[in-house]
């Protein structure tokens, strides 16, 4: 059967795939909560607030999002939920990555495929870049579907920028410092390589997401799949004794009225 041998690829792909996204995706969640707690300490920090070095985002300019998909099927769950974020989000600017994603909604900035995000990355992070430069959105944001743990992967939309004041200041802040130069320069370009890093994180996750998801869907297809053939070849086996049957019938009748005994 066609369908089965193609089921069996796609399954057999995502389960070359599934252990090393998650590894790589479990490694990036302990290194996350670090890493923004450091940027957090620098961004927020007291002395830059109060002299007014502080980055500031102007409300009134839309949204930039990017939405992370997938470019192959059996994910139709996992694409679905963030079609619908696009569809909802009709004034925001819009990257777009992944083929099965909606490529043709309005303001759409940048569309790639999730192949060959990597590969064009520069592209990506000039429009980051040019957006911290001139302050040109109220945030930045990244839709996609995270991995959790193998039991659970969900749809999310994070805000990347700006950089949220952490619930734990009063513990945290515990020194200020001070930084002479350009210091707004170095902020927007340390705000910058965080939003890349993560946009990265956002950008595995999805992949361990859609890896996980693929071999759940092929897998329960197998199965429905092996289920059928087991009833078609029930079925088979049972037409099969009805044509034999028969057969002999027709054979017993024969031989009674034409060449054997008469039937009473």
């Amino acid at each position: 059967m066609r369908i089965k041998t193609i089921v069996k690829v796609m399954n057999f792909h995502s389960l070359l795939h599934v252990d090393s996204a998650r590894r790589i995706s479990e490694k990036y969640i302990r290194m996350e909560s670090e890493v923004s707690k450091i940027i957090d300490l620098i961004i927020n920090n007291r002395n830059f607030i109060l002299d007014k070095l502080a980055l500031k985002v102007d409300d009134m300019q839309p949204e930039l999002n990017i939405y992370i998909g997938s470019d192959y099927a059996f994910c139709g769950s996992m694409n679905a939920v963030v079609n619908a974020a696009i569809a909802e989000d009709e004034d925001a600017e819009k990257i777009i990555v992944g083929k099965k994603l909606k490529r043709n909604a309005p303001n759409t900035a940048l569309v790639l495929t999730r192949d060959g995000f990597n590969d064009a990355y520069e592209e990506v992070e000039a429009i980051l870049v040019d957006s911290l430069s001139e302050m040109k959105h109220s945030s930045i944001n990244v839709v996609y579907n995270h991995y959790y743990y193998s039991g659970r992967i969900g749809f999310r939309r994070k805000k990347i920028f700006p950089i949220v004041l952490s619930g734990e200041a009063e513990n945290f802040y515990t020194e200020d410092f001070s930084v002479e130069g350009q210091t707004e320069e170095l902020l927007r370009a340390l705000c910058a390589s965080f939003v890349g890093y993560e946009l990265k994180i956002a950008a595995t996750n999805s992949f361990a997401a859609e890896n996980i998801m693929r071999q759940n869907a092929t897998t329960e297809s197998l199965k429905k799949i092996e289920e059928r053939e087991a009833e078609d070849s029930v079925l088979e086996a049972k037409q099969k004794k009805q044509v034999s049957f028969r057969r002999v019938l027709d054979s017993f009748v024969k031989k009674s009225f034409y060449g054997g005994e008469a039937v009473e």
